[in-house]
């Protein structure tokens, strides 16, 4: 029997459900500039790759102030793009963002010949990148 509680209940979830849809539109419309702008994507792509790097390697470490210098970097770019610091940290830690750029940067190692899952072809990689002087091996440091 459908009672007048279980129809306030489903429309009331059925309003929180399309609250959260039309927030997570929101964002995604509001984070779309961030996305789409070359320096900021390879940038992110760039602290993606080096932080699984550093995370894998016991003899891999990050070049902390290098790290730093980069990262402040890209947020003075979102800023130029009219976003705020705030605005770029909730963009830096949702998850959806986190998720997309932990495929990227499988792909990332894919392309280089890599399994992310193994360590030995990481760190091999990050070894390389640090040898040829790349962005990501000048964010870190073997030894």
């Amino acid at each position: 029997m459908i009672t007048p509680f279980r129809i306030v209940a489903a429309a009331g979830v059925m309003l929180v459900t399309g609250l959260f849809t039309t927030i997570g539109h929101a964002q995604d419309a509001q984070w779309q500039p961030l996305r789409d702008d070359p320096e900021i994507h390879s940038g992110l792509t760039v602290i993606s790759v080096g932080r699984h790097i550093q995370n894998q390697c016991e003899d891999i470490s990050p070049r902390l102030v290098r790290a730093w210098a980069f990262a402040e970097g890209l947020v003075g770019r979102a800023q130029d793009l009219g976003f705020t610091r705030a605005q770029v940290d909730a963009f830096i830690a949702d998850r959806t963002e986190q998720d997309r750029y932990r495929a990227i940067m499988r792909q990332w190692f894919a392309q280089q010949g890599a399994d992310a899952d193994d360590a030995a072809s990481v760190c091999r990689v990050g070894r390389d990148e640090i040898t040829a002087g790349s962005q990501i091996g000048r964010l870190l440091r073997a030894g």
